[in-house]
């Protein structure tokens, strides 16, 4: 097995364990696999930031200053989405992230699988559909395929087939938080539908500023939705 990041032989030690049960394939080397920063200790309650390299000046008891922000937008502050991730979004990840989304590089969610799907299970365990965030049409078809929707297979729970859809527009990585806030709703849905009584939980790649899952949680919380929440890949 090769590393799918570099290319190098992916090794592991026998063991008398090995041999009676069988192990998790690899699918990354030591050394890639060493970069990546999990998500541990102390969090944000509500979009599950680490505190662990996080200043005192921008964090107040169990938030952090985007979410208190959040909480006190005239337009979001009812938009309540609880927010998990496995993955620190550093230097690292984002090479990595760019290499899966922007170059093609689909067969890279297998690097992510097992670690997703440990936190769905830990955070999401009693949830009655998943929805992974869509993509703009002209994005699907640059791309070839739905990062979110790959993630959304590495769980165990089926996707719930929903008509949302995205509207064209610029790549939200190149927006500043000013711009996102700016933009007009990018999420709809073309067909009539209830989702009354339902805990759903979407499913993103990157939480960064939270407005994308806050104006997707707001369709479903329209059409009836109990609880919206989000399991993303990194924060």
């Amino acid at each position: 097995m090769h590393c799918l990041l570099c290319d190098d032989v992916v090794s592991a030690l026998p063991s008398w364990f090995s041999f009676f049960v069988e192990q998790d394939k690899r699918y990354a080397c030591t050394y890639c696999e060493q970069k990546f920063s999990y998500i541990i200790g102390d969090i944000c309650a509500d979009c599950g930031r680490s505190f662990q390299c996080l200043a005192d000046e921008y964090k107040k008891g169990e938030y952090c200053q985007d979410c208190l922000r959040w909480r006190q937008d005239p337009y979001f502050q009812h938009v309540y989405v609880k927010n998990r991730s496995v993955y620190v979004y550093n230097d690292w990840m984002k090479e990595v992230l760019a290499r899966f989304k922007f170059r093609g590089d689909a067969a890279l969610v297998q690097l992510f699988a097992a670690a997703f799907a440990n936190a769905f299970r830990q955070y999401f365990s009693h949830c009655d559909c998943i929805v992974p965030i869509p993509l703009s049409l002209s994005r699907q078809y640059e791309r070839g395929f739905n990062q979110a929707e790959l993630l959304a297979a590495c769980l165990s729970i089926p996707v719930m087939k929903t008509s949302l859809m995205r509207s064209d527009a610029e790549k939200q990585s190149k927006k500043t938080r000013a711009e996102r806030l700016k933009r007009s709703r990018p999420f709809y849905f073309t067909a009539e539908e209830s989702f009354h009584g339902k805990n759903i939980v979407l499913i993103d790649d990157v939480y960064t500023t939270g407005i994308t899952v806050r104006q997707a949680a707001q369709c479903f919380y329209e059409r009836g939705a109990t609880n919206v929440s989000s399991l993303t890949l990194c924060r």
